[in-house]
């Protein structure tokens, strides 16, 4: 009788670890993708507070605008996709990226599976008519990287780039990587770095907060960021720079960033500032530069 009532308990036990097995795999957040953008979507993006998108002309705003969308690809957990706003007029009042919530979970934990961690985004057509960017090349740095002490925190590099993904791609010359644009077309204080292959070379500004003597009252440790990037003597991208740790904080910023006297192309528009956001509505995540002003 003894043996028959433990055999009945052990089936239970079985049946009741096979049930919660299954039950975690439907219910575990870390297994679960986030819903995909919707096709066709009409919503605009709207920047909240007393950072709303303008327009530099005239001293204006340019209220009335339509967002157009860019291909979605999955991250992590969820999604990424770029956006353009244009106001009714034809002008572009900002371009940037969004994430689903899902997108800072479940990413790439090789640290040398560059390629996992890497996702290029298309622009919708019309962003390419009214700025000078092809596209935007999201990377993610599950272990940061050099120098460790400032940069190692895991992070986000968004590179809004100014050349085609196949040109990226085939950046690896040590030469190019070397060759520096003319004087006046990166800004003042921003310190050359040194080439990535299939990424550019990187210049970072002096003047952010982490990079100060930590004796300086505007010293902090590094959150967010603004880089700007060259390759073959040219300046090929502009590139907020991002802990997943403040992004997941929710917390906004409006922050005008550096800018070089010289411009190419020319007449076009190109951003001043930077802009970091979450939307409570919908849980998304916003990184947008704004500010245009025609070079």
């Amino acid at each position: 009788m003894k043996k028959q009532i433990f055999q009945v308990l052990m089936l239970l036990f079985l049946i009741n670890s096979i049930f919660s097995s299954c039950k975690k795999s439907f219910d575990d957040p870390v297994s679960k993708i986030d819903e995909k953008f919707p096709e066709n979507d009409a919503s605009l993006v709207v920047m909240p507070g007393s950072g709303s998108f303008s327009s530099s002309v005239n001293g204006r705003n340019e209220e009335k605008y339509n967002t157009f969308y860019g291909a979605q690809v999955q991250i992590g957990n969820g999604h990424v996709r770029s956006w353009i706003n244009i106001t009714h007029s034809g002008r572009p009042l900002a371009i940037g990226l969004e994430m689903t919530g899902g997108a800072l979970t479940n990413l790439p934990e090789d640290p040398n599976d560059h390629m996992a961690a890497t996702w290029h985004l298309k622009l919708h057509q019309k962003a390419h008519a009214v700025t000078p960017f092809d596209h935007i090349m999201l990377n993610w740095n599950v272990m940061g990287h050099e120098p460790p002490p400032i940069y190692g925190l895991p992070h986000f590099d968004m590179h809004f780039y100014k050349v085609g993904m196949n040109e990226v791609m085939n950046m690896s010359d040590p030469v190019k990587f070397n060759l520096l644009p003319p004087p006046g077309y990166i800004p003042a204080a921003y310190l050359f770095t040194g080439g990535v292959p299939m990424m550019g070379s990187h210049w970072v500004d002096l003047m952010s907060p982490e990079l100060l003597p930590p004796a300086d009252p505007n010293y902090a440790a590094f959150t967010h960021t603004m880089i700007y990037g060259s390759y073959d003597g040219e300046v090929i991208f502009v590139e907020p720079m991002i802990t997943r740790a403040f992004l997941q904080s929710g917390a906004t910023v409006h922050k005008w960033y550096r800018q070089p006297m010289h411009f190419d192309p020319s007449n076009t528009y190109y951003p001043q500032r930077y802009n970091i956001w979450k939307a409570e509505k919908n849980g998304r995540h916003y990184v947008a530069l704004d500010e245009m002003m025609m070079r």
